[in-house]
């Protein structure tokens, strides 16, 4: 009697055993299954872009300093202001004594009482008293007040000329190569989502930027046109994408339907319900697609995904 209840529960737990297999592989067919995509190859336009982060700034801007120390006795400017080339921004405490003393050489210089040489190094010596805008612009940043010492080369201002406004980017060395000069470009500001500017490379620099985190990057200047409405501010932070390839009635498919053996590119195509693996040429490629060159047709089925994973001959059922 006890051997005939201990057959039955093992009867029993067999059969749930059984049953929870059965629903462990339904449901992996059901993951799996889904998991599973296809897509046609088809032929469109393919634009193919460089995205990187950029900052805007003047395509014209400097920081001013004074050649000489001091203390700092007259700021003529305030934040914001737009000032005239060679307007003086501001003297030093010495400006009056230096300016005097210039003048008077230059008076005895006149009568051949001094040579030239002092009176140029006399005009040096007043020059570095005082600091004068050397372009048109904006006073952007104003770093000293007055009563303040001011040492020699340190910046005072950051003189800006706003309506040459430009995106300063950082290209990583392994696009660089694929951005040229006049190439179109499209500015995503973040203060202005729904605002996009557009323009061109205006330069690229010939010297790399080493930053420990990112690599090796150079330096990429974009020149955009101005948007009614919108106001630019030195230091905005933007995306920029800068548009170095387009190419019409490319053919092409999904970059994930490609896989990759022994440096040859592959794809699995589906043909009566079976697997067909393909070696393929590419060409372009971007966020979304790659261009075939050779190895397959239009209007073909191809795996999507998890092309590692496939056999070339596996039976395939395609809803």
């Amino acid at each position: 009697m006890m051997k005939m209840i201990k057959n039955k529960y093992f009867i029993i737990g067999a059969i749930v055993v059984l049953l929870l297999l059965v629903i462990s592989i339904s449901m992996c067919g059901k993951k799996n299954g889904n998991e599973t995509k296809t897509a046609k190859a088809h032929k469109g336009l393919m634009v193919v872009t460089i995205t990187s982060n950029g900052t805007i700034r003047s395509n014209n801007e400097a920081n001013l300093a004074a050649a000489g120390s001091g203390k700092v006795e007259k700021i003529f400017v305030d934040e914001n202001q737009a000032v005239d080339k060679g307007q003086v921004l501001l003297e030093l405490s010495s400006y009056g004594q230096a300016e005097k003393d210039y003048k008077r050489l230059a008076a005895l210089g006149e009568k051949g009482y001094v040579t030239s040489q002092q009176v140029e190094l006399a005009k040096e010596q007043w020059e570095n008293t005082f600091i004068k805008a050397p372009f048109y612009g904006t006073i952007a940043k104003k770093f000293v007040e007055s009563g303040e010492m001011l040492i020699s080369g340190t910046p005072a201002f950051l003189l800006a000329d706003l309506n040459d406004m430009i995106v300063e980017t950082n290209i990583d060395e392994t696009d660089i190569g694929n951005v040229k000069v006049g190439q179109a470009a499209e500015v995503s500001l973040d203060a202005y989502k729904n605002v996009k500017l557009t323009g061109r490379v205006l330069f690229i620099s010939r010297s790399s930027l080493e930053v420990k985190e990112k690599g090796i990057t150079y330096q990429v200047k974009v020149k955009f046109y101005p948007v009614s409405g919108v106001t630019l501010r030195l230091g905005m932070t933007c995306d920029v994408n800068v548009k170095v390839a387009e190419k019409n009635d490319v053919l092409m498919i999904p970059y994930t339907a490609i896989g990759e053996e022994e440096g040859r590119n592959y794809v699995f195509t589906v043909e009566k319900n079976m697997l067909k693996k393909k070696f393929i040429v590419t060409g372009l490629e971007n966020y979304d697609n790659t261009e075939i060159l050779s190895g397959l047709n239009e209007n073909e089925t191809v795996i999507e995904n998890n092309t590692s994973k496939l056999k070339d001959g596996q039976k395939v059922k395609i809803k």
